[in-house]
C-alpha cells in the first residue's frame, strides 16, 4: 500500500509532537522491522486509517513511500 492513498483519521485523539515524535521517527528509521510487528491498520474500503495515525506521520517525516 502506498502511504499516499492512505489518508488520516481525524477522529483519532492521540497526537505525539516534539520528543515523543522525534522518538518515534527515530526508531522507525533505527528498526524498520517493527512496522511488521506493529503495522499501520486501514479500512480497506476508505482507505482511512483506523490504527497508526503516529507511524504513519513519522513514514512521511522520513519520506517513505
Amino acid at each position: 500500500m502506498k502511504l499516499s492513498e492512505l489518508k488520516l483519521n481525524d477522529k483519532n485523539p492521540r497526537f505525539i509532537k516534539d520528543e515523543k515524535f522525534k522518538k518515534l521517527v527515530n526508531s522507525i528509521k533505527e528498526f524498520p522491522k517493527m512496522l511488521e510487528l506493529r503495522p499501520i491498520i486501514y479500512d480497506p474500503v476508505t482507505k482511512e486509517i483506523l490504527g497508526g495515525n503516529m507511524r504513519y506521520r513519522a513514514l512521511k517525516e522520513l519520506n517513505f513511500k
